[in-house]
């Protein structure tokens, strides 16, 4: 299960870890049509982990357009959070997501500006 970040910890290794425990989480099909808030859960999962691979890729930066998506996802989780019942057993799987996209909002380093 997730662990809470202490001050110490780098923020690139505790989304790395987190992203792990969620390819390594069983994927529930009845999601694969599920809309939550009107929020399409596979198209939500699928969007944070292209972007989640590309910050953890580039050592915790994203460009601009990487970032406006997770921070629209980021939106979507809070808005589906909130209606998932907290008994179900998957809720942890998007309470992680909503930890990633936490993370790498707060800790995003923008890539330096290309000279020509």
């Amino acid at each position: 299960m997730m662990q809470s970040m202490n001050a110490v910890e780098d923020p690139v290794a505790v989304v790395a870890c987190l992203r792990e425990e969620h390819r390594n989480e069983p994927w529930d099909r009845g999601w694969n049509s599920l809309e939550v808030a009107g929020v399409d859960l596979v198209s939500l999962d699928t969007r944070l982990a292209g972007c989640t691979h590309t910050w953890l890729a580039n050592g915790g930066s994203l460009h601009e357009r990487g970032t406006a998506t997770v921070d629209l996802l980021l939106g979507q989780l809070e808005s589906v959070l909130p209606r998932l019942a907290e008994d179900d057993s998957a809720a942890h799987v998007w309470h992680r997501l909503h930890r990633m996209a936490q993370l790498i909002m707060t800790h995003n380093t923008p890539p330096a500006e290309v000279s020509s």
